[in-house]
């Protein structure tokens, strides 16, 4: 099976007691079904305090109850206390993953590093080279893809290629983004999937370009992880965009493009994502002249990446044409 990741995927290390946003706290830890019969039938007093903390949340999974907002097997060191008494193989397959986001399309395997994480953000932002996506090989069988991906793919692999052309400027590389995929929304909805291969970039614009005034406005209304997200997003909508460089408004745009595009499979939604791509970049430098740019970034992914409802709320926003004026903010 081809497996591709980002070019920085190798030099990720987790900072574990060194992080100063630590993913053991701040929301539930779901434990897998089969985890969790493990911990049902480990003996001893680690196993009888692992059954005390599960606990069934509102969708029926398994999760550990938090206290005082952690996980209650994080230790004053800021460590898991699964992980240094069992070893890694005994934590959760969330906990197990994290920060990855793993995309099985069949015939491949997409994997990215949340921008949540401190210790990816730092190295998602650490270069202004383009970021790229390295492909590698393994024996693991392939599958069977959606048809859908014929044209998808390739469309998509022209996409990030423009997005990496320096001579324009970004903001016209955005809006030739979603111009692009406006042109190829027509082609989904009218189910020609096969010509998006083949699709020429429109010439004239015709998508408007996302407010960060009315995406922030909407961010104050879904749900709050970190408690003052509140205060950063009123922060952010009166603070003037910070000068970010735009290789790095580039990097942050092509790490949304490469993780949302290819999801049209599953709905023929292409450009709504392709909105969410264009929003994120736009929001980023308000964010940014808040708390700089890791910080911010990490930010907005840890509020939007990581709850469904929020993404869901925020994709829905860009499927209604997210109310935009046509200035580029």
């Amino acid at each position: 099976m081809r497996i591709r990741e980002p070019d920085y995927y190798k030099a990720f290390r987790c900072l574990a007691g060194a992080c100063p946003h630590t993913c053991c706290a701040g929301w539930e830890v779901v434990v897998d079904p089969e985890t969790a019969a493990r911990y049902q039938a480990l003996p001893g007093a680690l196993g009888a305090e692992l059954r005390a903390a599960l606990i069934r949340d509102e969708d029926g999974d398994w999760c550990f109850q938090n206290r005082d907002g952690r996980c209650p097997f994080l230790d004053g060191e800021g460590l898991c206390r699964i992980h240094r008494r069992l070893g890694p193989e005994a934590t959760s397959l969330t906990c197990r993953e994290h920060p990855r986001f793993i995309e099985d399309y069949g015939p491949f395997r997409e994997v990215t590093l949340s921008a949540s994480c401190p210790a990816a953000c730092a190295l998602l932002l650490g270069s202004r080279d383009p970021l790229t996506f390295p492909t590698r090989e393994t024996e693991e069988p392939e599958e069977p893809g959606d048809p859908w991906l014929e044209g998808l793919v390739p469309l998509r692999e022209r996409m990030l290629a423009m997005l990496v052309r320096r001579s324009r400027p970004m903001e016209a590389r955005l809006q030739a983004l979603l111009d692009w995929a406006a042109a190829a929304q027509e082609l989904l909805d009218r189910d020609l999937p096969e010509a998006l291969a083949d699709l020429p970039e429109p010439e004239e614009p015709r998508a408007r370009l996302p407010r960060a005034e009315d995406l922030l406005a909407l961010l104050e209304t879904l749900e709050v992880l970190e408690p003052d997200w509140p205060e950063v997003l009123r922060a952010a909508a009166s603070a003037s965009p910070a000068e970010v460089p735009e290789p790095l408004q580039e990097r942050v745009c092509v790490y949304f493009a490469f993780r949302y595009l290819l999801k049209a499979v599953n709905d023929g939604d292409l450009l709504s994502r392709a909105r969410l791509c264009a929003a994120a970049v736009t929001v980023f430098s308000r964010l940014a002249a808040v708390c700089g740019a890791e910080e911010g970034l990490r930010r907005l992914s840890c509020e939007v990446e990581h709850s469904q409802p929020n993404l869901e709320a925020l994709l829905d926003w860009c499927r209604g044409g997210m109310g935009l004026d046509c200035a580029f903010r």
